[in-house]
């Protein structure tokens, strides 16, 4: 079928800045196990821009590619082997992962085995791609098994998470990656005891989903860091106790209002700020590394302040949890008001996808969606 996309012609080089454009692609029909969806929206992601940045030398990204793992929209066809959607269906497409491995089958699939080939190969694992141009040449169209910066795509059936109903399910495409990560990163990895106290370094979309998830706890006390006043005024909003504007103070400061330490922390920035997370902690205080640094960014930690304080570090991919069932659970409590998920949003046509880029980068809106055209 004849499909619009964005096309990550290139990457950043010393030639030039990245390059992304509109155009017809055509799209295959889904295998056994895939499924075709409409795409009605998708957020636009830290991991997107590093992608775009060629900031991941671990993984090089092949171009040209349709890039895009916040996806949202409805199911439209299915393939012979599926059972859990039906045509019609509201879904969001999470993290991809095998359904064989170890971990897979032990339930925590957002630690497949094969995790980081389906997320950052560009194909599917048989070098497979459903995208190609009109001249017939392929393009990368397999980003987390969904390239989702597209008015329709094929994901697996098994990535997906269906949407409750009475919920706008284009608010929920961002549950896809950024916002389930902070999320949970305290749900699912910390989780506070009651009567604790919790610094989140970081009022973006991460850092913002685990001041929500943090509220949903026993924790008494949630403070939020960040440079930027209007995300700290957010963050109060949606339930940190206390804000700190980030500073040479800031650790002194969360050692003060936590009575010498904090129990957790968690680092949700783009700038790596993991000794500080791990400095505010008290005995025994647990940090929860979630943030979006490049993957090539190291930690510069003393031994003595981890070792003789017994602190520890969770290292937490995309909230870990039973994925997409812990989608599921958010969606949940968004229908109940208990985390408003749409206050971190703004809505983009698809045609301004580079200006939502931009503003992503930026900081200067938290979480930018894309609407497909209908």
């Amino acid at each position: 079928m004849r499909v619009q996309a964005a096309i990550m012609e290139k990457k950043d080089s010393p030639e030039g800045p990245y390059q992304v454009g509109i155009e017809d692609l055509e799209l295959e029909g889904p295998r056994a196990d895939e499924v075709l969806i409409r795409v009605t929206s998708c957020g636009v992601c830290g991991t997107d821009r590093h992608v775009l940045h060629d900031e991941m030398p671990m993984n090089p990204y092949p171009t040209p590619s349709v890039l895009g793992h916040e996806g949202a929209g409805i199911v439209e066809a299915v393939g012979e082997d599926c059972t859990l959607v039906e045509p019609g269906d509201r879904v969001v497409m999470g993290f991809p992962f095998c359904g064989q491995c170890v971990h897979c089958r032990s339930g925590r699939p957002i630690y497949c085995l094969e995790g980081e080939q389906l997320r950052y190969k560009g194909y599917r694992l048989d070098g497979s791609t459903p995208f190609q141009r009109l001249d017939g040449s392929p393009i990368s169209g397999r980003f987390f098994q969904q390239s989702s910066w597209s008015t329709h795509t094929i994901a697996l059936e098994r990535q997906l998470a269906k949407v409750p109903e009475g919920v706008d399910h284009d608010l929920m495409g961002p549950l896809g990656c950024s916002i389930s990560t902070g999320a949970g990163t305290v749900l699912e990895e910390l989780q506070p005891r009651p009567g604790t106290s919790i610094a989140v370094f970081g009022a973006g979309a991460v850092g913002l989903g685990a001041i929500m998830a943090a509220q949903l706890t026993g924790a008494v006390t949630i403070i939020a860091v960040d440079t930027e006043p209007n995300r700290l005024e957010l963050a109060r909003e949606l339930g940190a106790t206390h804000t700190l504007v980030s500073s040479d103070d800031t650790i002194d400061a969360v050692r003060d209002l936590t009575g010498g330490g904090a129990d957790y922390s968690v680092e949700a920035t783009n700038r790596n700020l993991m000794v500080e997370a791990v400095a505010v902690l008290g005995v025994h205080g647990v940090c929860g590394a979630a943030g979006a640094s490049r993957p090539t960014d190291k930690m510069d930690l003393y031994h003595q302040d981890i070792v003789e304080y017994g602190k520890r570090i969770v290292g937490v991919l995309g909230g870990g949890g039973p994925a997409p069932l812990n989608l599921e659970y958010l969606m949940n409590l968004h229908a109940r008001g208990r985390f408003p998920i749409d206050k971190l949003i703004r809505f983009y046509d698809f045609a301004d996808i580079n200006q939502a880029i931009q503003d992503s980068e930026s900081g200067q809106v938290v979480k930018p969606v894309l609407r497909m055209p209908a």
